[in-house]
């Protein structure tokens, strides 16, 4: 492959007059797009402000009460600014503004107390006088009061009868037991413990209601317990974690490693299907010679044909490495390369922070205009009724206008999310280009880093807009199929036919979003070493990609193999020192350190991925120099280095 031009896959490259690797009399590409992206900006700002003039974001972030009152605001028929808190009633989402949420002891619970959309009810001479205070606000007012008596919430003074009572009716009533609570985002939880206390009590199960509020008191462990070790925390998931990486990329370039790890997860995935195969095949025979046979003929046989069936994808899967065996090797080869380029330009890891820093400040801006939109919204009376009893809830109704401007603001958020990634993108592949075509490699440093980004952002802002423009296309496509499944849904949950039609567009789609993120990387590749516009570069790395697709598999298979296996590397390697320190030395401070471990895990994974979307970029960068290398020079000419040089002398150019 490669070796012959094809009317199918191209004209293979040229060198241009006096190349000498990425270009550095570049041209602006893509300018429309760059103008776009800024109007897109504009219109999302302007979006922004209006809904910041005209909305209050308290709506949102504020809890509702079941009146229509945002509590601990004024938006409403009762000026609620005492009572910020809210106290739910139903697993509705019916609730009641209070000033503080009750807080006694850790498993409280009073059976013969009731909070209730019109105030307190207690059952005289069995409610706890010493309970926890409750302030609310007076809703005598409201014309959607509704209060408890003897007869609709606590028949003959009974807990049993009172659970199923008009009044509480299982917990989708206007009134519940009050308990002691823990106040997260201006809402009142109750711990597990006091909903067993109520169980207790009624003689009923109430997980419905409790569902939402079990992991309170686990989420309370693990707040202290990240605070007490947010020492080790911070440093491993942070600091360890980028250390981790970097010495893993390092380990790469050891001779013989990344040939041992690279075929050992490959013949160990042949010998896990083919084990697969055997073991069905054992349970098949071992089922039909049990006396009386407790399997059926066919469940017995499905069992040996889909050992059969295992047995062929072996078979496969080893014909496949074998076809690939070479292409298998020149990857491994490249990737050896892409690691002594990381390692030559170790301030290419300060980007994607940088780039995580200007997403986290797009986001922060984009969440106060979402949530000022959001509040545009109108409040709406929603009746549910459960057992012959109507109980009222409010929630959000928008307008046109306003739906209009949430899904164009869902458009501004894909699109600026994919611009920044791919402005990473073309950074570094005009970094390690650079590395690749330069034959003195010692020149190579910080300062090519530096040229790449001020070259990449003056130059081609344009072709990142157009390559995240198709994307944030595709995804809002994808999100406008899946409100309209939802709705559909709602009105018609057992339509199996609407259900099929729109997986298969989610389907479809996303495996359109899929081709495009890979025809898009090997495009901003050629723009950041040829200067050409998106169109140009997605033709030309989509020939390339033809004439070269044994290699381009290959080499898909090895880096994915290199990096998940450094991910879940580093991930476990940290994750176990810090284990082990702060058992030695926090045990004691903490409740548990199983906690703080599995969250140092997790930061230091997205870390490493952090870390890896580099190397994945740099294996696909030097992929495309050495196969740019090989169609445009001969001999000695080639800047191919090592075992790259060794295949470009065996095979020919």
């Amino acid at each position: 492959m490669g070796k012959n031009d094809d009317e199918d896959t191209g004209v293979k490259m040229a060198a241009p007059d006096g190349f000498d690797g990425p270009t550095n009399d570049r041209v602006c590409t893509d300018v429309l797009c760059s103008l776009l992206f800024i109007a897109m900006l504009v219109v999302m700002t302007g979006i922004g402000i209006h809904a910041i003039e005209n909305g209050d974001y308290r709506i949102v972030l504020y809890p509702l009460d079941y009146d229509g009152n945002v509590c601990g605001t004024d938006a409403g028929d009762i000026d609620m600014t005492n009572f910020p808190y809210l106290y739910r009633v139903n697993y509705l989402g019916g609730g009641v503004c209070m000033k503080e949420c009750p807080s006694f002891t850790i498993g409280y619970a009073d059976e013969y107390t009731l909070v209730t959309y019109g105030g307190v009810y207690q059952v005289g001479g069995l409610a706890d006088e010493n309970g926890p205070l409750v302030i609310m606000p007076d809703y005598s007012d409201s014309p959607n009061v509704q209060t408890c008596t003897q007869e609709n919430c606590y028949p003959n003074n009974n807990p049993a009868e009172s659970f199923t009572s008009s009044g509480v009716n299982y917990g989708n009533g206007y009134a519940f037991y009050l308990t002691d609570t823990t106040s997260y985002l201006h809402r009142c939880f109750t711990s597990t413990e006091a909903y067993n206390v109520i169980e207790n009590a009624v003689g009923e199960s109430i997980s419905d209601l409790g569902d939402a509020e079990d992991a309170t008191s686990f989420i309370s462990e693990l707040y202290s317990d990240l605070y007490s070790a947010r020492d080790y925390v911070l440093g491993f998931g942070f600091g360890v974690s980028v250390l981790s990486s970097y010495a893993y990329t390092y380990f790469l370039r050891i001779p013989g490693l990344l040939f041992l790890i690279i075929w050992s997860s490959l013949l160990a995935s042949l010998g896990l299907i083919g084990f697969i195969g055997y073991y069905s095949f054992s349970v098949a025979d071992n089922a039909r010679d049990e006396d009386p046979q407790v399997y059926s003929d066919e469940e017995i046989n499905g069992l040996r044909y889909f050992g059969i069936f295992m047995f062929v994808v072996a078979g496969l899967y080893f014909l496949i490495l074998c076809f690939l065996r070479k292409r298998i090797q020149l990857s491994i080869g490249i990737v050896k390369q892409a690691s002594r380029a990381v390692q030559a330009m170790p301030t290419l890891l300060i980007f994607p922070v940088v780039q995580t820093g200007g997403l986290l400040a797009f986001i922060v801006v984009w969440l106060i205009y979402a949530v000022c939109v959001a509040s545009l919204g109108d409040i709406e009376t929603n009746e549910f009724e459960t057992n012959e009893v109507t109980v009222m809830v409010r929630s959000f109704s928008y307008d046109e206008d306003t739906q209009t401007m949430a899904w164009i603001l869902i458009f501004c958020f894909f699109w600026t999310v994919e611009f920044i990634s791919a402005v990473g993108s073309i950074v570094i592949a005009r970094a390690i280009a650079s590395w690749y075509f330069t034959r003195d490699k010692g020149t190579i440093g910080t300062g090519t880093v530096v040229q790449s980004i001020r070259q990449s952002m003056w130059y081609h802002m344009g072709t990142a807009a157009f390559g995240s423009l198709v994307i944030a296309i595709i995804q809002t496509i994808r999100a406008i199929v899946a409100y309209i499944q939802k709705k559909i849904e709602e009105v018609d949950s057992e339509n199996a036919f609407v259900k099929c039609i729109a997986c298969c567009f989610q389907c479809c789609f996303a495996c359109l979003e899929k081709c495009m993120r890979f025809i898009n990387k090997h495009a901003y590749i050629q723009t950041a070493i040829f200067s050409t516009n998106f169109c140009i570069s997605a033709k030309n790395g989509f020939f390339l990609i033809l004439r070269n697709f044994g290699r381009i598999g290959a080499i898909s298979l090895v880096s994915e193999v290199v990096v998940v296996i450094g991910k879940i590397f580093i991930a476990a390697v940290t994750g176990a020192i810090a284990y082990v320190l702060m058992d030695n030395y926090i045990a004691d401070e903490v409740e548990s350190i199983i906690g703080p471990t599995v969250v140092v895990m997790l930061l230091t994974y997205i870390v490493a991925t952090l870390f890896f979307s580099i190397f994945s970029m740099a294996v696909d960068t030097v992929l495309q120099c050495f196969i740019a290398d090989e169609e445009m020079f001969d001999g000695d000419d080639c800047y191919a280095e090592g075992s790259l040089k060794e295949w470009i002398d065996d095979n020919g150019s």
